[in-house]
């Protein structure tokens, strides 16, 4: 009895998290989707596309940051356990390498200059989707291997972006876990 009791607290909390989140999310699906359009449909080596990726990766980083700090953090405020404060986190980190993946895919496709270290370069999108996932990830952590490198002004502006972002989610996590309130 108590464990559906439990589903039952918990279901606001998450609808809320997805409510919160929705923002993010429907831009990065719609900007990812306009990417894969583009990249199989339009001569994209006719347009200014690395500009639109620039504009794009910038939109997608003022959108995450400002949800950050205006939707997440009133939904921090109501977190009542450590788990649910990973979920917060672990959701928008989620969308910000995923973001920024999509964003190095679509460079590289656009020219394959843009990155040196991609293994087998290949004219397929979500095959290189997934070599900027990881490099993504690799970036988001601040590890940097150095497998894959990137070597356009572009390329490394977006490279920046993301960095900016990580480090500003790291502060921001650090800055509210004390904001956890834990009924007793």
């Amino acid at each position: 009895m108590s464990g559906s009791l439990n589903q039952i607290r918990e279901k606001p909390f998450y609808k809320l998290l997805l409510g919160r989140t929705t923002l993010p999310l429907v831009t990065i699906l719609g900007i990812g989707t306009l990417y894969a359009v583009l990249m199989s449909m339009v001569d994209h080596k006719s347009l200014p596309f690395h500009i639109i990726i620039v504009t794009a990766a910038l939109g997608k980083t003022i959108v995450i940051t400002m949800t950050t700090l205006k939707r997440l953090s009133k939904l921090i405020k109501i977190c009542h356990s450590l788990e649910r404060l990973l979920w917060v986190f672990g959701l928008i980190i989620i969308i910000s390498v995923f973001s920024f993946a999509t964003d190095y895919a679509c460079l590289f496709q656009f020219n394959n200059s843009t990155f040196v270290g991609v293994p087998d370069y290949s004219n397929s999108y979500l095959y290189n989707l997934y070599h900027f996932f990881y490099f993504s990830v690799i970036t988001f952590s601040t590890v940097g291997y150095g497998d894959i490198i990137p070597t356009s002004d572009v390329a490394r502006f977006v490279v920046m972006l993301e960095i900016f972002l990580s480090f500003f989610l790291i502060v921001f996590a650090l800055a509210n876990i004390k904001k956890i309130h834990i009924n007793g």
